[in-house]
């Protein structure tokens, strides 16, 4: 049965084309699809589980063809990797070990606090960025009570940075070399604000849900009115998910009009003719690559506006957002490692469940992973 959603100040036109979308899809073929999305999530969240290595971490990338393990590594994606695990634990008590592993390491070792403020302090420099992602795993874990004052901690140094407008700085601890504010912000600033409206979820304490809305207010002019002079498609699905979070709390038709400016925009960007589903386009090459892991924070995007268009009763987003996401999840499911490589030196729980970081390439990365599991896991509630 399909999740009725109720929340103060939808229209009643609204709703109603909310019941009449989930008439449509009762009456699809609904369970095959949500078994495929659901196999899909679960392939990816073994993966994850069964690579945790010695000291803690996730495995952060690997050639499966060649076996050749880096010893680079990314505080960021390895917290969002860690944030499906510690959400996963409360109905999987058999990842409750690998959950209290992995933080008990992050804690140990990358946590620092000073004058009442907490942050994630790796490689001599401190990430706006990776203090929102830390501070979600801690509001996502079964240990939330055991570290609620490292998540206070953590929230008032993210507010710390927080200017007068609402923008936010990009580092609590800069680094000595020379960095492009504006293109970190367009990943940490989404991340901030998604940080601290769940912490306002799991906390109700509204002097942070103010914090919020101050830099909601500010990033909805910059990167929604403001589009044409600051877009940048990596902002798009941070701040999508964030302001769904506030518009269920706040029913405010800005940020809804917001989510639907910025991925309007963002569908240029989905390929439906050659690598169908992919957003990846050769006319804007200045976007980056294709990535899995940019298809996956797309999709999972999409799926959060879907939702808003359904709430809003806005018909044509809601079909434009659902046949987006239906190529989307396509692509994602094609670039899953579901069988055992041929020739490959690695185990096969190594890489079966991973997704390739792109079409025909043998290299996974945690966050090609993880990125879709939370894709799979929104799409399987809104549909």
């Amino acid at each position: 049965m399909f999740k009725k959603y109720l929340f103060t100040g939808i229209t009643a036109m609204g709703i109603i084309f909310v019941m009449g979308v989930l008439f449509h899809f009762e009456n699809a073929d609904k369970k095959t699809f949500h078994s495929e999305i659901s196999e899909a999530r679960t392939f990816g969240i073994t993966w994850i589980s069964n690579n945790i290595l010695e000291n803690g971490l996730f495995l952060y990338t690997t050639n499966t063809e060649t076996g050749v393990i880096p010893t680079t590594n990314n505080t960021i994606r390895q917290l969002m990797a860690s944030r499906v695990i510690a959400l996963e634990s409360h109905s999987n008590s058999e990842l409750l070990p690998v959950h209290k592993r992995n933080l008990e390491y992050i804690m140990s070792n990358w946590y620092r606090e000073e004058h009442g403020l907490g942050y994630v302090y790796f490689d001599e420099k401190s990430k706006l960025g990776a203090n929102a992602m830390l501070l979600r795993v801690l509001v996502a874990s079964p240990y939330f009570e055991n570290y609620a004052n490292e998540a206070e901690a953590l929230t008032r140094g993210i507010v710390h940075i927080q200017k007068d407008d609402g923008s936010f700085s990009t580092w609590y601890k800069a680094p000595s070399y020379e960095y492009d504010e504006d293109y970190l912000l367009t990943f940490y600033s989404g991340e901030a604000l998604l940080a601290l409206v769940e912490y306002y979820e799991k906390t109700l304490d509204k002097q942070y849900l103010d914090a919020t809305k101050k830099s909601a207010n500010f990033y909805v002019d910059r990167y929604a009115l403001n589009l044409e002079e600051y877009y940048y498609p990596a902002y798009v699905p941070w701040h999508t998910i964030a302001l769904n979070k506030l518009y269920k709390l706040s029913p405010d038709q800005r940020y809804a009009e917001a989510v639907f400016i910025m991925n309007d925009k963002l569908l240029e960007l989905q390929d439906t003719k050659e690598y169908v589903g992919r957003f990846f386009n050769p006319e804007t090459p200045e976007y980056g690559t294709p990535h899995t892991s940019s298809d996956a924070i797309y999709t999972e995007g999409l799926a959060y506006a879907y939702e808003i268009a359904l709430l809003a009763g806005d018909e044509k987003r809601a079909k434009k957002y659902l046949d987006a996401l239906a190529i989307g999840v396509e692509n994602l499911l094609k670039l899953q490692i579901t069988e055992e490589i041929e020739g490959s030196p690695l185990l096969s729980e190594m890489y079966i469940g991973s997704l390739r970081i792109r079409d025909g390439n043998p290299w996974i990365r945690v966050d090609t992973t993880q990125h879709a599991v939370d894709a799979f896991e929104k799409i399987l509630e809104v549909l």
